[in-house]
């Protein structure tokens, strides 16, 4: 960890997740990892868009008595590494400790349609176009206590900041609470 940075969590999920290849910062993987450790134990963690489990660790290793379903299609991954695949991720979450993680391989939209369960603490990651992430806030937003989106205010995905701020307009009683890099933590 870079010692220069203040730690925003007593949480040691960030550093024991590592080693599995993250592509957030730290202060985002903090900011997650406190948000998880605020869940109640027992409770559900909805993470949509896993890659290689760099922040499902994260949320596995800071709440490891609550359930974690990770939804992913598996059909993205950066150019210059391996593919992804559900076999990866869990072999991913074994390697630290993790064991509180059921993947669900699909596409999040389709899965969303029919969501009905509670959920504790919604992370959002998964495809950046608009209508993945408006379908992701919208099918699976009401039924969360807190949501957090990664890639917010991006550069390069402005279509993130737009759903967000759509999902906002048609509901009003969700605000952005805080934002931490590029993660916003939505709250009723």
């Amino acid at each position: 960890m870079n010692a220069n940075l203040p730690r925003i969590s007593d949480v040691d999920a960030v550093e024991i997740a590592r080693v599995v290849r993250p592509l957030t910062d730290i202060n985002e993987r903090e900011c997650v990892a406190k948000l998880a450790a605020d869940v109640s134990p027992g409770g559900l963690i909805v993470e949509i868009g896993s890659l290689y489990g760099g922040m499902t660790a994260v949320l596995g290793l800071a709440r490891p008595d609550a359930k974690i379903i990770s939804i992913d299609d598996y059909s993205w991954h950066p150019a210059d590494d391996v593919p992804t695949s559900k076999e990866l991720l869990l072999a991913n979450m074994k390697s630290v400790g993790v064991k509180n993680v059921t993947a669900r391989e699909g596409d999040s939209r389709a899965i969303g349609k029919t969501w009905k369960r509670k959920i504790d603490l919604l992370w959002i990651d998964g495809g950046h176009s608009y209508d993945y992430v408006h379908a992701d806030l919208e099918n699976f937003g009401p039924h969360a206590q807190v949501i957090a989106v990664h890639d917010y205010k991006n550069p390069a995905w402005a279509t993130i900041e737009k759903a967000i701020n759509d999902f906002i307009l048609d509901h009003p009683e969700w605000a952005i609470s805080e934002v931490v890099g590029m993660v916003a933590v939505l709250r009723k």
